[in-house]
């Protein structure tokens, strides 16, 4: 019995020694994750900070730029307007300038957002483009090209047309000359300034009075009406009262070919009345 009851004993304390080393490596183990998340922590820590740091240096920093260049430009007194300099290739004058940019003499050159001022006049349907640059110490220059009326747009039966440029931007009445040829058939309401008509029919027909302008075409082919209303073919009536009926494909070939026709039949001593160009080839002429 002593035997066995110093076994259980023997027994009892070894398991006793094991256990005691299991809770020594729970412990040792949840030391080195505390000072892992410690460390974690800590570099966390320092990331933040130096974030924090660096925003505020960089902020500092733009403040202070911001600050020295207001000093330098946009508050100085030497680069204050006194001449405004204005040119275009139309109409416009320097008081539209001023109205439409909302600039004049006595501001600062640099205090000026030269894209928005391009802005603000690019809004009027007659500009095309500006270009605008500063002069140190003390001038702004502007330079507008203004669009180019091409044709009169509208409803004829209503003695109100709109200019309209090679772009299709309408112009409005006050850039509308009757010298200029008409383009009819077109019905689309709300039209004003500076609307771009995009329109197929009035593409074609803008086309044709670009190629009718040109110094190879502009010595036989004097266009007075284009009618758009057909959606096959254009409908030309020229100054001298022909009519041609032109397809929309092979514009140029064909109309070289009506140069060739009506010079050929002046040479012949007879005047076109009708020329068929919806065809190919072998155009159905008529005379008066």
């Amino acid at each position: 019995m002593w035997y066995k009851d110093s076994s259980r004993y023997s027994k009892r304390r070894y398991g006793n020694r094991r256990l005691g080393n299991g809770r020594n490596s729970i412990l040792m183990v949840s030391a080195r994750a505390s000072d892992r998340n410690k460390q974690r922590m800590h570099r966390v820590g320092a990331i933040v900070l130096m974030t924090v740091v660096l925003v505020g240096a960089s902020w500092l920093a733009l403040e202070g730029a911001q600050f020295i260049g207001q000093r330098l430009f946009s508050q100085n007194d030497r680069f204050l307007i006194e001449r405004l300099s204005v040119s275009s290739d139309g109409r416009l004058h320097t008081d539209h300038v001023r109205e439409y940019a909302h600039v004049e003499e006595g501001m600062n050159l640099f205090a000026l957002d030269l894209q928005r001022l391009r802005d603000d006049l690019e809004v009027m349907p007659i500009v095309e483009s500006v270009e605008v640059k500063r002069v140190l110490p003390d001038t702004l220059e502007v330079r507008i090209r203004e669009r180019v009326a091409r044709a009169r747009l509208g409803d004829e039966s209503t003695g109100y047309p709109l200019a309209m440029d090679h772009e299709g931007v309408v112009l409005g009445p006050s850039s509308v000359s009757p010298h200029l040829p008409y383009i009819a058939g077109f019905r689309k309401s709300g039209l004003r300034p500076g609307v771009r008509v995009e329109d197929p029919s009035v593409k074609s027909a803008l086309e044709v009075l670009a190629l009718c302008d040109s110094p190879q075409f502009s010595r036989f082919i004097k266009v007075f009406k284009v009618d758009v209303s057909h959606p096959d073919y254009l409908d030309l009536r020229l100054q001298k009262g022909e009519r041609v009926l032109l397809s929309r494909n092979d514009v140029q070939s064909k109309l070289s070919d009506l140069c060739d026709i009506i010079r050929h039949s002046a040479d012949m001593g007879q005047a076109v009345a009708a020329v068929d160009m919806t065809v190919d080839r072998n155009f159905p002429v008529k005379y008066r």
